[in-house]
C-alpha cells in the first residue's frame, strides 16, 4: 500500500476535479491512502470534495493555494507530505503543479502531473514571461506528464520534461449512464415550444469555452432554419479567476442584447442534472477555444446521451473520431465555420440527427469508459512509485 498527496487548487465540480475525483476513488479502490490538499470553495460553487470524502481521501483545506506562490507554503505543503508519509506528489491544475513539484523534489519523492488543459499564463507580458519560467523549470523535475492529448503532450516536451517521462491518457466518463428519458418534461422545464429545435451547450462562463464565438454563430444563422433556442448551462468561475468571469459574462449578456438573441439564448447556470437537460436537446455545441482533451468531458457527456454534437477542433480531432458520423467539427475561432456546423444539425431530419447520436454514442463508449481509463492511471503512477528520484532540489530552483 502507498500514499500519494494530490494539490487541487479549486475543488469545484468541473473537468480536472472530476477526473481527480475518478483518479482517486481508482487509487483507493487499488488498496492505496490519497490525501488530497485542496484551495477553499468559492461561494456558489458545486464541489467535488463530499465524492472525494466518500471514497475515503484524506482532506486539507489550504487557504494559501488561492495563490499557491511562496516559499513559506513551499514548506509548509513538504512538512505536509512528510507527515502522511507519501510516496508521490501529484498536482492537479496549473496553478498548483509548479508548486506540487518543488515539493515533491524538496522531500525527495516522485512528482506527477496530470496535465488536463493547454497551458495559459496570464497577466502582463512580463508577469506572464515569469509565470511561464517558472512552470517550466519546475515541471521539468516530473517523473511523469499524464497528458489528455497530443496537443498537451506536446507542451509539456516544449517545456522541457523528457518524452519517456510523458504519456497520453484521455479524459473519460461512466459510460452507459443514459440519459433522462423524461423529453416532455425537460422540454416543458425550459419553456421550449414542440417546433424548436433545442441545442445545449455546458460549460463555465469563461473566454476559454468560446461563447462570444458561439453567440457571433448564432447571430449570422439564415432565417429560413426552422425555430431554435440554445441554452448555456454554466455559471462563472469562482476563486483567482472569479473577477475576470464575472465580466466576461456581463460581456456575453451584452453581446446576446445587441444581436437580438434574448428570444433564442437563455443562460441556466451551474446545473447538477445534465442528463436530464440533455433529454430535451436536439443538438449540442461545444465552441471552445482551447481545451486539454480533443474530447471535453461535457461532449463525451452530450455524446453518450446520443445527442447529435458538434465541436471545435481546438485540441485537435478526436482519436478514431469521423467527421460527419460521429459528430460535426468546426475550426476553433472561427465563428463562420461553427455557423455551417449548427446549420448541418438544425437543418438535419430526426432520423439523420439521431444516426449521428447513436454513432457518437458507441465511439464514446467504445473509447472513453472511465473504469478503464482510472485502472490505467492507476497502472503508470504505480509504476512511477519504484523509480529512482534523479532531479534535486537545487536543479529544480537553478
Amino acid at each position: 500500500m502507498s500514499r500519494f498527496v494530490f494539490t487541487l487548487t479549486l475543488p469545484d465540480n468541473t473537468g480536472a476535479a472530476k477526473m481527480t475525483v475518478s483518479f482517486v476513488s481508482a487509487l483507493r479502490a487499488s488498496g492505496h491512502e490519497v490525501t488530497v490538499v485542496h484551495g477553499p470553495v468559492p461561494d456558489g460553487t458545486d464541489t467535488c470534495l463530499p465524492q472525494l470524502r466518500a471514497v475515503g481521501a484524506e482532506l486539507i483545506l489550504e487557504d494559501r493555494l488561492r495563490r499557491p506562490v511562496g516559499r513559506p507554503l513551499r514548506r509548509h505543503l513538504a512538512a505536509e507530505v512528510e507527515r502522511v508519509g507519501a510516496h508521490a506528489v501529484i498536482g492537479v491544475m496549473q496553478r498548483d503543479r509548479a508548486l506540487a513539484m518543488d515539493v515533491a523534489a524538496a522531500v525527495g519523492v516522485p512528482g506527477i502531473v496530470m496535465v488536463q488543459n493547454q497551458h495559459r499564463f496570464r497577466g502582463a507580458s512580463g508577469v506572464a514571461a515569469l509565470k511561464r519560467s517558472y512552470y517550466a523549470r519546475s515541471v521539468r523535475s516530473t517523473a511523469l506528464a499524464v497528458c489528455t492529448s497530443d496537443v498537451v503532450q506536446h507542451e509539456m516536451i516544449a517545456f522541457g520534461v523528457p518524452a519517456e517521462r510523458t504519456v497520453m491518457l484521455p479524459n473519460g466518463i461512466p459510460t452507459g449512464a443514459g440519459v433522462d428519458h423524461e423529453r416532455a418534461a425537460a422540454r416543458a422545464e425550459l419553456g421550449a415550444a414542440d417546433d424548436e429545435r433545442v441545442m445545449m451547450s455546458v460549460g463555465r462562463l469563461d473566454p476559454q469555452k468560446g461563447t462570444t464565438i458561439l453567440l457571433d454563430a448564432l447571430g449570422a444563422l439564415p432565417h429560413e432554419l426552422p425555430p431554435w433556442r440554445l441554452f448555456l448551462v454554466g455559471g462563472e468561475t469562482g476563486g483567482a479567476a472569479g473577477g475576470r468571469s464575472s465580466q466576461y459574462a456581463a460581456e456575453l449578456r451584452a453581446k446576446m442584447h445587441r444581436l437580438g438573441l434574448d428570444d433564442r439564448v437563455s443562460f441556466l447556470g451551474w446545473r447538477s442534472d445534465t442528463r436530464h437537460l440533455l433529454s430535451a436537446a436536439d443538438a449540442y455545441v461545444q465552441a471552445s477555444l482551447w481545451e486539454g482533451p480533443a474530447l471535453p468531458l461535457a461532449v463525451m457527456e452530450a455524446m453518450d446521451s446520443g445527442v447529435a454534437t458538434a465541436l471545435t477542433d481546438c485540441s485537435g480531432t478526436p482519436p478514431g473520431f469521423v467527421h460527419g458520423v460521429h459528430g460535426l467539427l468546426a475550426k476553433a475561432g472561427d465563428a463562420a465555420s461553427l455557423r455551417d456546423r449548427l446549420v448541418e444539425l438544425l437543418a438535419a431530419d430526426d432520423p439523420s440527427r439521431a444516426a449521428m447520436g447513436n454513432a457518437g454514442r458507441r465511439y464514446v463508449q467504445d473509447r472513453f469508459d472511465i473504469a478503464l481509463i482510472a485502472d490505467q492511471f492507476v497502472a503508470y503512477v504505480e509504476g512511477v512509485i519504484g523509480r529512482p528520484v534523479t532531479v534535486t532540489t537545487a536543479e529544480v530552483q537553478s
